[in-house]
């Protein structure tokens, strides 16, 4: 009696060491009979183009002046004489933010080409900045900056190109990264001879692009594309011309890290 009472204990112990053993087969993937085993992982890339709906448009002046006062009387004029230039060319003022005014003593390396005693280097001891965004129609672009570099704008131009509604433009480069995958999942399965079956899982990574003609991302309040930076300094503001602005188109970008699953041949993928 006794030898069958330990039996039955051993029996009992067994099975739940097999259950145990299931359980780590089903959450660790413990040894290549797992079913979790059977799968392709791979990364998938999905690209797509459109053209701007809003550029941003960087705008400011740097001013020098022989005192803090007389420097910032100076900035004073053309500060306001920019800001009415851009309201009187149609700019509202809602669409126009200050990002950043500082009157400080000149840097020493800003000096140092003026001797010292000069007359230019006394005359440049603080320094006044100001920008500015502006944020307009594409094809405005152009004119906006023309305005505020003629109206003193002496360092101005970097623009963003931007696409205000991204949400369709990622839908649609997330599905082209799926399929992408999908793609290059079959033919790894192709080559080694196994059947492609259902999508098991999906990750999506979103990020910044290097520059390749387009340049894209995902910046606050949309996509964006940035044009080359045009620097103005010392400007004639009597100048009549502008420049040829054209507007960018703006590259949306993503990669998805998609798990499928290998199935038995005659098994319908899902």
């Amino acid at each position: 009696m006794r030898n069958i009472t330990r039996l039955i204990a051993l029996s009992v112990g067994l099975a739940g060491l097999g259950s145990v053993a299931r359980a780590q087969c089903n959450q660790n993937c413990c040894n290549q009979t797992c079913p979790e085993r059977r799968t392709i992982s791979v990364n998938g890339t999905g690209v797509v183009v459109a053209d701007a709906d809003l550029a941003v448009v960087r705008v400011g002046y740097k001013l020098y002046g022989a005192d803090a006062k007389g420097a910032y009387d100076h900035a004073t004029e053309v500060s306001n004489a920019i800001m009415d230039a851009l309201n009187t060319s149609g700019i509202p003022k809602s669409s126009i933010e200050s990002t950043s005014q500082v009157l400080q003593h000149t840097q020493t390396f800003d000096l140092q080409q003026y001797p010292m005693g000069s007359e230019d280097r006394e005359h440049r001891q603080f320094t006044v900045t100001q920008s500015w965004i502006i944020r307009v129609k594409p094809d405005q672009a152009g004119t906006a900056l023309n305005t505020a570099v003629s109206a003193g704008a002496n360092e101005s131009g970097w623009i963003q190109w931007i696409v205000e509604d991204p949400s369709t433009l990622q839908a649609t480069a997330s599905s082209k990264a799926v399929a992408n995958a999908r793609k290059v999942a079959e033919q790894i399965a192709e080559n080694s001879g196994v059947h492609l079956g259902h999508l098991v899982s999906a990750s999506e990574n979103q990020g910044p692009m290097q520059y390749n003609g387009l340049v894209g991302g995902v910046g606050t309040g949309g996509i964006f594309g940035m044009g080359d930076s045009v620097i103005m300094t010392g400007g004639n503001p009597g100048m009549n011309q502008q420049l040829a602005i054209n507007s960018r188109r703006v590259e949306f970008r993503t990669t998805v890290y998609a798990v499928f699953a290998i199935e038995d041949e005659g098994t319908p993928a899902k």
